[in-house]
């Protein structure tokens, strides 16, 4: 699974629109398309934010990997 995917399922799972997540991480709805569709990666800062946003880990955000 991509970032892209990863960050769709857990916006899909925090009932968040992409204009939602996009308001809370002070981007546009598009970067936030560009994310999901991987067609962007969002820098370290906005990564951070992002797994707080989405009530994640940044090591799942990142690499698909849980921490234990």
């Amino acid at each position: 699974m991509s970032i892209g995917e990863r960050i769709t399922e857990l916006r899909k799972m925090q009932n968040l629109s992409q204009g939602k997540l996009a308001q809370a991480m002070n981007v546009s709805r598009q970067a936030v398309s560009k994310w999901e569709n991987d067609q962007a990666i969002p820098d370290s800062l906005k990564m951070i934010r992002l797994a707080e946003v989405l009530d994640t880990d940044i090591e799942y955000l990142t690499t698909g990997r849980l921490w234990c």
